[in-house]
């Protein structure tokens, strides 16, 4: 079996099962492959946990790849932030446990903080162009835009849990969370980013 096909189908029997519930005999009974197989691709079971994370990031880094360009629009924030809410959902027993795998396994706690360190630089880079752009207001203090940043960059990986807690396991709504994440950017907004705003969630000129 491949290595992406490994990680993929680890990862399905994850978010079945949970991460606190999880161990060698589960999953190796769940992929149906003998620890041989399994020790040919991956070194013990936090090598798993590291592969998987990595592959949520690679995932991730190309949903956010656009944010570095030298133009941009508050479309794009929305979409990027849709998309990585989708990719939230597919790896969502890491959001379910977030504080407990980043403690246990050091690569996965290492990668995390330069993800999010990435993910807040290229956000506050994208309000700077839309300031640019006249879509956002200038800061009304300095380090506005990265309070900003901070925000949205901390609701966005604890979604997921407020869904389990408040819909249940099955259905995550993200884009239920995309647009209420997405809604903090309303204060910041010119005469023209707020049209803008309403055409991208498809509001008449009454804001029904």
């Amino acid at each position: 079996m491949e290595l992406q096909t490994l990680i993929d189908k680890s990862l399905s029997v994850f978010n079945e099962h949970g991460y606190h519930h999880m161990d060698m005999d589960l999953l190796m009974d769940s992929l149906q492959i003998r620890p041989s197989d399994f020790k040919r691709e991956f070194t013990d079971f936090e090598d798993l946990i590291v592969k998987i994370f990595y592959s949520l990031c690679s995932e991730s880094d190309a949903a956010t790849a656009e944010i570095d360009k030298n133009s941009t629009s508050l479309e794009l924030l929305y979409a990027s932030t849709i998309t990585s809410y989708r990719i939230q959902v597919k790896y969502r027993f890491f959001f379910m446990d977030l504080g407990s795998i980043i403690n246990n396994h050091e690569p996965v706690k290492d990668r995390y903080f330069e993800l999010i360190s990435l993910r807040k630089a290229q956000l506050i880079h994208l309000f700077s162009l839309l300031r640019q752009e006249e879509i956002f207001v200038n800061e009304n203090f300095a380090g506005s835009y990265e309070n900003l940043a901070n925000q949205m960059t901390m609701l966005s990986d604890y979604w997921p849990t407020h869904n389990q807690i408040i819909f249940g396991n099955e259905i995550f709504h993200y884009q239920y969370y995309s647009k209420l994440v997405f809604s903090m950017v309303l204060p910041f907004l010119t005469e023209n980013g707020l049209k803008s705003y309403k055409k991208i969630l498809g509001y008449d000129k009454s804001g029904v």
